[in-house]
């Protein structure tokens, strides 16, 4: 399939985080440690709005990676708490009950740098396992909605494949049809095409742009600075398990605040 050179969603005003839409997301002193060496998210705060695509900057360790994994439910926090769309979804302090709700949980998707998919089981199957395992699809109509994604993302004759026969752009593409399967209200991207070729790089972009202009909810991390201009409606530069500075990304990659950002996008742009 040839891939159009990637398109810059439609720009949008700079909306404030405290605006009609808030509440999306809201993160409170959220502590994320690894062992006593290593703070990743120390009393981190932040909010994202239901119709933000959040874009995450920084060096490496400062809790990009982390911060997605905790949202997902993949890792635990030490402290604080976080809400989704207007409801307790993680507490790290809980005594009693659960520290996750888990119907919250269902309702995120995400898309990791190294795809992920059952090696065994064809696009199809990796598609319908978690709708019909999880939310008791039938497989009828989970086949139907697996090909509705994979035609979206010009995977139709790939349907019967198995990931040992796609192209790493094709493996990233199912990837997120398979997160898409379960209609989440928010998309995670970590790093998704930084093990890609340049061409490759391009397809996976061009559907995340996709989902850009279809206005899903999305907090991507990426070293693509190119991209995360494109994409982003915020950009949130975070550094030593805080976050350091945020606004549209005109700002921060023309007119910083903050000198520790200034000197992570000079070191960035100059190796770009």
């Amino acid at each position: 399939m040839k891939v159009p050179y990637l398109v810059a969603a439609q720009p949008q005003p700079a909306l404030a985080p405290d605006s009609a839409t808030d509440h999306f997301i809201q993160l409170r002193n959220v502590c994320k440690s690894y062992g006593e060496q290593l703070v990743v998210m120390d009393n981190l705060n932040l909010d994202m709005r239901a119709d933000d695509r959040l874009v995450i900057i920084g060096p490496s360790g400062s809790g990009k990676s982390s911060l997605l994994r905790v949202l997902m439910g993949l890792e635990g926090i030490q402290g604080g708490t976080i809400h989704f769309q207007g409801k307790p979804y993680i507490n790290g302090a809980t005594v009693r009950g659960k520290p996750l709700d888990e119907n919250l949980r269902t309702r995120i998707g995400m898309v990791f740098q190294h795809y992920t998919l059952f090696p065994h089981l064809s696009v199809l199957s990796n598609l319908i396992l978690a709708p019909t395992k999880v939310h008791g699809l039938s497989k009828a109509e989970a086949t139907e909605r697996a090909r509705m994604y994979l035609v979206r993302l010009g995977l139709e004759s790939k349907l019967n494949a198995y990931p040992s026969q796609l192209s790493g752009g094709q493996k990233q593409r199912v990837a997120i049809a398979r997160a898409l399967m379960l209609e989440p209200k928010l998309m995670l991207f970590d790093e998704v095409t930084s093990a890609l070729d340049p061409e490759m790089v391009i397809e996976v972009q061009n559907v995340m742009m996709q989902l850009a202009e279809q206005k899903m909810a999305m907090i991507i991390v990426t070293h693509d600075m190119h991209f995360a201009r494109h994409i982003a409606t915020r950009v949130v530069f975070c550094a030593n398990g805080k976050v350091v500075e945020q606004g549209p990304p005109e700002q921060i990659f023309t007119q910083p605040k903050e000198a520790r950002t200034r000197e992570f996008l000079e070191k960035v742009l100059h190796l770009d």
